[in-house]
């Protein structure tokens, strides 16, 4: 919950609140890419979301202090939210990949690059969002080229593999498409960070 007790304290909730995105993007990505991982990262994933919700909720009712807080609170609030929709349309897919055959090594490797490379801009857009470091937004900003470039091979093996089951295939490519769209949300923290660093000075 927020306490209003300075604009690092309202940054540092929000950044909180994209780490437990990402929380629940990494147990339902468990569940896809690692057929092991079964209901327990289902659960884990479930709950990061319900608390994320919950939190989302509580910190939309407070009321925020001055424009700095307005700014980072709507833009981040607003990338929060779509990240927690994408969560939950991961943990849809989950749930419906339970009740079919796991991915093949040669699909999941791609899967799990997209994925991996997706989750890792995610958490370094939290950190830079929290500490307004330059450096940590350059990074963000220079690796998010690199999701799409793992995206483009898995949909060049999808391509090129006549072997691959239609479903399997339309699945994967929504999965691609919803790491793209972390990505991107990565991307918009990262970019306003350096400005949301001053911004309550």
């Amino acid at each position: 919950m927020i306490r209003m007790s300075g604009y690092r304290a309202l940054v540092g909730e929000l950044a909180g609140l994209v780490r437990l995105a990402h929380s629940a993007l990494r147990g339902a990505t468990a569940v896809l890419t690692d057929p092991a991982a079964g209901h327990a990262a289902i659960a884990a994933a479930e709950k990061a979301l319900a608390e994320l919700r919950a939190r989302t909720e509580e910190d939309a009712a407070t009321a925020l202090d001055g424009r700095p807080g307005i700014v980072v609170g709507v833009h981040v609030g607003c990338e929060v939210e779509a990240l927690g929709q994408l969560a939950r349309r991961l943990l849809e897919a989950a749930w419906a990949r339970q009740e079919r055959e796991p991915y093949g090594d040669r699909l999941l490797a791609p899967l799990r690059g997209i994925a991996g490379a997706a989750l890792g801009l995610l958490t370094r857009a939290a950190d830079t969002l929290e500490s307004g470091a330059p450096e940590g937004v350059t990074r963000v900003l220079t690796e998010l080229p690199e999701v799409a470039r793992r995206q483009r091979l898995l949909y060049e093996l999808l391509l090129h593999d006549g072997a691959t089951d239609p479903v399997d295939a339309a699945d994967l490519v929504l999965l691609a498409c919803c790491y793209q769209q972390c990505a991107d949300h990565a991307g918009a923290i990262a970019r306003h960070a350096a400005l949301f660093a001053h911004a309550g000075d």
